[in-house]
């Protein structure tokens, strides 16, 4: 279950002391001070209109521009789990254009069968929403005249979206498993695997027994509907969810009632030669941290031969807010991962000092305040690759849970060290990221 216990917002008085203010709410609610977002982006929402769970409050502060957001929730019931299935499996089978939006997918005969996490969060979120309000002064019509043009900005996590992207992957994936992949399981990982933006197929220690199970799984349906199967890969997807979701990025502006809601918004970051975090200022122990919490947006034990899960921590100082997801991966003697996104974004002086001139001053970075900075990190390697580097056999020394136990993540103190599991962590080598996942960027500003 996604801890509550460690989500933490300071008191009002506290707040206020630093230009803040507090959102309380009840789940689901908005009444127009207190800022609610959904569980899923809205061309998905049609999937989970009708269901009902049962979540903590949401919790958030309001602080230089920016409205932001979080609720944990508890595990979809039956009903929310089922209409997950149907999305995914419409994503994965569709045969939409390069260029169409995941909205305007078309459902067609079913090619492959997709199981979500076992342990979805699915009504689990965090928003960052910015506004910006512009007098647009236009002098060719008297009704264009001192237009207030706002355009909203928001960044959002969740795990539908999540998914969405990992199911999306599979239309580009094999549909038939490989030889090479059933007889040779420790083979590198690059050469055992055909992907799509991070997202492959894995096999575990008894894939011959898993196949093996699945073609009977096949042959019986087949034989049941007095026919001849209609797919032999119902079964073969990537059951360790390895999604590239890095984030979902809606605009809106009320100029022309335009939205954009992109899984990733890959085409709009801008590329940038080294990062723009200033991580200095994470360790600045002066700057009370006014709202911190640790979101879990999916887990799976991948059938008792590993464990996945996607996790966001979120922290709001003062100066600045960071966000940090880690989708952590380990199947059991075939390869370990972490692919962590970091964002980063420096507020406006709320006490009158000018952040821009005080971070360049101290570190002589191009950090300007209210612009986003993303840093993607990919890390892998396979069992075989663990011990040339002489990192832990034992897959016990990669449960992620020795990270909880120790205290580790953007909310703890960063200054008692380094967890063993971060560590470990760190010392996997680095992988190439999709191209459109740069190792550095900005935008949003």
């Amino acid at each position: 279950m996604a801890p509550s216990s460690r989500r933490q917002v300071l008191p009002p008085e506290t707040l206020a002391a630093f230009g803040a203010s507090p959102i309380y709410s009840s789940s689901g609610s908005d009444d127009g001070d207190n800022h609610s977002a959904p569980p899923s982006s809205s061309q998905f929402s049609k999937y989970f209109a009708n269901t009902t769970s049962v979540e903590t409050p949401i919790i958030g502060v309001k602080i230089g521009g920016w409205t932001i957001s979080t609720q944990n929730s508890s595990i979809g019931d039956e009903q929310s789990m089922e209409k997950l299935t149907v999305l995914l499996e419409e994503i994965a089978n569709s045969q939409d254009g390069a260029n169409d939006d995941v909205h305007q997918l078309q459902p067609v005969v079913r090619q492959r069968r997709l199981c979500p996490p076992e342990i979805t969060f699915l009504d689990a979120f965090i928003s960052l929403r910015h506004e910006n309000n512009s007098n647009h002064d236009g002098n060719d019509t008297a009704n264009d005249a001192h237009e207030n043009i706002t355009t909203s900005s928001e960044i959002r996590f969740n795990a539908t979206d999540a998914l969405s992207e990992w199911a999306e992957a599979h239309k580009s994936l094999e549909t038939q498993p490989t030889d090479e992949a059933e007889n040779d399981i420790q083979v590198s990982l690059s050469n055992q695997r055909k992907e799509c933006r991070g997202v492959t197929i894995l096999r575990t220690l008894d894939a011959k027994v898993w196949s093996t199970k699945s073609k009977q799984l096949t042959d019986d349906t087949a034989s049941d509907s007095g026919g001849t199967a209609a797919h032999s890969s119902e079964f073969y997807y990537d059951w360790t969810f390895s999604s590239p979701y890095a984030g979902t990025i809606l605009t809106t502006s009320n100029s022309n009632s335009s939205s954009k809601n992109l899984i990733n918004n890959r085409q709009e970051w801008q590329p940038l030669p080294k990062s723009q975090i200033p991580f200095h200022l994470l360790q600045d122990t002066s700057q009370p941290i006014l709202l911190y919490d640790d979101i879990h947006l999916f887990e799976d034990d991948l059938h008792d031969n590993g464990e996945s899960s996607l996790n966001i921590k979120i922290r709001v100082m003062p100066k600045c807010w960071y966000v940090l997801q880690r989708l952590f991966v380990r199947v059991d003697y075939v390869c370990v991962k972490c692919r962590e996104v970091r964002y980063f974004c420096l507020l406006d002086g709320n006490d009158g000092t000018n952040a821009e001139a005080t971070i360049a001053s101290s570190v002589g970075n191009n950090c300007k305040p209210n612009v986003v900075y993303r840093d993607v990190t990919w890390r892998e390697a396979s069992w075989a690759e663990l011990n040339k580097m002489n990192l832990p056999m034992d897959p016990s020394a990669w449960m992620e849970h020795n990270l909880s136990a120790s205290g580790g993540g953007i909310g703890g103190n960063i200054s008692t060290g380094v967890p063993s599991f971060a560590s470990l962590l760190t010392k996997l080598p680095a992988v190439s990221t999709p191209d459109d996942l740069k190792k550095h960027s900005g935008g949003l500003s």
